[in-house]
């Protein structure tokens, strides 16, 4: 019973996990700015998050067993303040409390049971690279933050940081993938070994390997941030969005404009197809005409104008031979009557002007004004007085 008793108290002192390899003199000079606290507890969390990694290669467990728990962060603390780092460093980044070294998440322990949770084969299919640059991270990282959202949902910071962390030992646990270089582009931090060489691990299981997003997680959690892009690519970013940005504004713009200017013409050739004239050239001789002297004596009304007064010329008073007399209201709510006159395109428009104007300047009690005129490719319309009483032949 004694000897089990100290090999139980033997058991709690060890910790299987490897710390030989971190870059310590510079996590203590991150962890020495009073203003970098958030940098120094992403280098913390990235030690044991790849120290677990390597301890995973050989048993598949996600971290060490939950025993030997306190041991390890007991060891990794010890670590730190023998290296330089200060002892503080370790209590305001939330050493065993929301950095472990257990990596329980939603009842799976092992990587094969995060590798065969759902989801989890979008991280993997994009995060199977070397993450060279900024954009292969970020796309690595918003898979893994998706697979995180499906797997734990709306939970509590501590439960988001362990699943994020156990699913980081799952991935880069499967095949020939760079686990320093994973953590670089998982935690933002840069220069994590003081090795030259990566620590990279082999698949137990025969799975490839995934990477996850701790991003937005991990700015709930005090202590932690969202993996960073370099200023260095913001800046290039910056450089290249921009421009293209206003590129594409400036030919959507250019667009837009061609194709307003196609609709107008079109449109002016439909009315210069019903009406005979351009529509940009309004002033014809008629109104020039008949806005000669001291004041406007008719005026000039469209085709659409005529149709629409008449309701479509529904409302018939009279006519004759070569021309029809309708009842109309114009849109300021007058009543008129409009005379529809049929003409071939090669009657004289001079001729029906001057006609308008000495119409236009007749007066009499006895005879209905003219208030205005339209002229068509084919038809003229003259637009009168309106007589509630009938004609004075009636």
């Amino acid at each position: 019973a004694v000897l089990r008793h100290q090999l139980h108290v033997l058991l709690f002192l060890y910790c299987p996990l490897d710390f030989s390899w971190p870059n310590f003199a510079l996590i203590a000079s991150v962890c020495s700015d009073q203003n970098g606290h958030s940098k120094c507890c992403r280098y913390i969390n990235a030690v044991l998050a790849v120290s677990s990694a390597m301890y995973a290669n050989t048993t598949g467990t996600l971290g060490v067993p939950s025993e030997l728990a306190d041991a390890c962060i007991r060891n990794i603390s010890d670590t730190f303040v023998s290296n330089g780092i200060l002892p503080t460093a370790a209590s305001f980044c939330g050493l065993g409390i929301k950095i472990q070294a257990s990596y329980q998440c939603v009842g799976m322990t092992t990587i094969l049971q995060m590798l065969q949770s759902p989801n989890f084969s979008d991280v993997t299919r994009n995060c199977a690279t070397s993450l060279p640059d900024d954009v292969s991270c970020k796309r690595c990282l918003n898979s893994g933050l998706s697979y995180l959202r499906h797997l734990v949902g709306e939970q509590d910071n501590v439960t988001l940081n362990t699943c994020r962390d156990a699913a980081f030992v799952a991935f880069v646990s499967q095949g020939n993938i760079s686990t320093l270089d994973t953590a670089g582009c998982f935690f933002s931090v840069q220069g994590l070994s003081a090795l030259q060489v990566n620590i990279s691990t082999s698949s137990p299981a025969g799975y490839p390997a995934p990477n996850i997003s701790p991003s937005p997680f991990a700015s709930q959690i005090p202590g932690e941030h969202v993996a960073e892009v370099p200023s260095n690519h913001h800046r290039s970013y910056k450089r290249v969005l921009f421009p293209a940005i206003g590129a594409l504004v400036t030919g959507l713009s250019v667009t837009l404009l061609v194709v307003l200017i196609l609709l107008i013409r079109r449109k002016c050739k439909e009315l210069e197809k019903i009406e005979g004239i351009n529509p940009l050239k309004v002033l014809s001789s008629c109104v020039t005409k008949g806005q000669e002297g001291t004041s406007t004596i008719f005026g000039r009304f469209s085709y659409a104008e005529m149709r629409r007064a008449t309701r479509n010329f529904s409302t018939t008073l009279g006519g004759n031979d070569n021309a029809t007399i309708f009842k109309g209201q114009l849109s300021n709510g007058s009543v008129v009557a409009i005379k529809r006159i049929e003409s071939s395109p090669k009657q004289d428009q001079l001729a029906f002007c001057k006609e308008m104007e000495f119409l236009g300047r007749l007066h009499h009690r006895h005879l209905v004004g003219l208030k205005g005129y339209c002229l068509t490719k084919f038809e003229r319309f003259q637009v009168y007085e309106y007589m509630e009483n009938g004609s004075l032949k009636d």
